[in-house]
């Protein structure tokens, strides 16, 4: 005998979707809210998406969504500050270029008999050089989100009869999704400055050279004595320290377990209870560099298959950036006389390294 059931008669029964939300894990975005603390440059998003006229604009009516930033992963309090060489308000159109000037000091002959001045002699009156070297920073339009699909920034639509069915204000999840993808543009960014042209690259083990060199996954893991390497390098090129003599270290959870592990960072640790690993998890100060754990630095793999943490380590003054519109939500007008309303945001950014000098690539498997 058969029973009149979900199973039996499925027509007769729908699914309850409550309006209660679980996490989604997402990163901390340590670089994103680096520059966003720079320019005040946040994306705030609208309670209803669409024109403003007439009735065009779709809200939903139904449960909140949640902030964005409720399940986002904190593993590391802000990056400092001091890491922007500038921060300008351009208040210009894209394509506009700011230049930015830095002294560039010759090295000539220093001894003391180069120096005197005998007496009698004559001075010379034939001018002598000096230079300056220059960067610039130019302000682009960006825009989000983004279909992999069609290779193009492409906007969220929202019918509007629909937004007034859901069990949430879809006005609400698409300003989430905004702000996730502007956040992860911005940091993505930022991470792979580590990576640009004439960026020095430091491995565990001096005799690697190169990302290729590491042919099995573990065989070169971050230590404390590579951390000591880093700081010498930038000693040696005299870049400039945090007001409390430090500098910054970025890496990913892995090369931070590395290091904790390595015996060098164990013996150090061992008479000092707020690095002692029986403790409180603790991540701080060690060889000059203030660490901070970042899970969306790049991880390329190699040839090998293995997957090569990058890392980096970070004077003051390494990035500069500039704004020159704020970060908006924009509708576009084509919204079926308003019955499907279509938002992206866009804004006028301009980001880059200021100074390949003051930033080492960490790089361990």
């Amino acid at each position: 005998m058969s029973t009149i059931n979900r199973a039996t008669l499925p027509e007769e029964f729908y699914d309850k979707t409550t309006d209660l939300l679980l996490k989604q894990p997402e990163p901390q975005y340590l670089f994103a809210h680096l520059y966003m603390n720079a320019l005040q440059a946040e994306l705030s998003t609208p309670d209803a998406i669409g024109l403003a006229i007439e009735d065009r604009q779709v809200t939903g009516v139904n449960a909140d969504y949640i902030a964005y930033d409720r399940d986002r992963l904190n593993l590391a309090a802000a990056l400092p500050g001091e890491l922007m060489a500038a921060e300008l308000d351009f208040y210009k159109a894209p394509g506009n270029t700011i230049r930015l000037n830095r002294p560039k000091y010759t090295n000539t002959v220093y001894t003391e008999a180069s120096r005197r001045i005998s007496s009698g002699s004559t001075i010379s009156t034939t001018p002598t050089s000096l230079g300056s070297e220059q960067t610039s920073l130019t302000l682009f339009r960006y825009a989000g989100p983004f279909d992999v699909g069609a290779n193009a920034v492409a906007p969220y639509a929202v019918e509007s009869f629909d937004a007034l069915m859901g069990v949430h204000k879809l006005s609400k999840i698409v300003g989430v999704h905004l702000q996730r993808d502007y956040h992860r543009f911005i940091d993505v960014n930022f991470s792979g400055f580590g990576d640009a042209g004439g960026v020095v690259p430091i491995y565990p083990d001096e005799a690697v050279v190169a990302d290729s060199g590491i042919p099995t996954a573990g065989a070169y893991p971050a230590t404390v004595e590579q951390l000591s390497r880093g700081q010498q390098l930038m000693d040696d090129l005299n870049l400039p320290t945090l007001g409390d003599g430090h500098r910054v270290a970025v890496l990913r959870p892995a090369q931070w377990k590395q290091i904790k592990h390595d015996p060098e960072y164990t013996a150090l640790s061992s008479f000092h209870k707020e690095f002692n690993l029986l403790f409180k998890s603790y991540v701080g100060t060690v060889s000059g560099f203030h660490v901070f754990v970042s899970t969306t630095l790049p991880a390329p793999v190699n040839g090998s298959g293995v997957a090569v943490a990058h890392g980096q380590l970070l004077a003051p003054g390494a990035f500069m950036c500039g704004m020159g519109s704020r970060p908006l939500v924009r509708s576009a007008s084509d919204d079926n006389y308003g019955l499907t309303p279509k938002v992206i945001w866009e804004a006028t950014m301009a980001f880059a390294l200021a100074d390949n000098r003051f930033i080492l690539s960490f790089r361990s498997a």
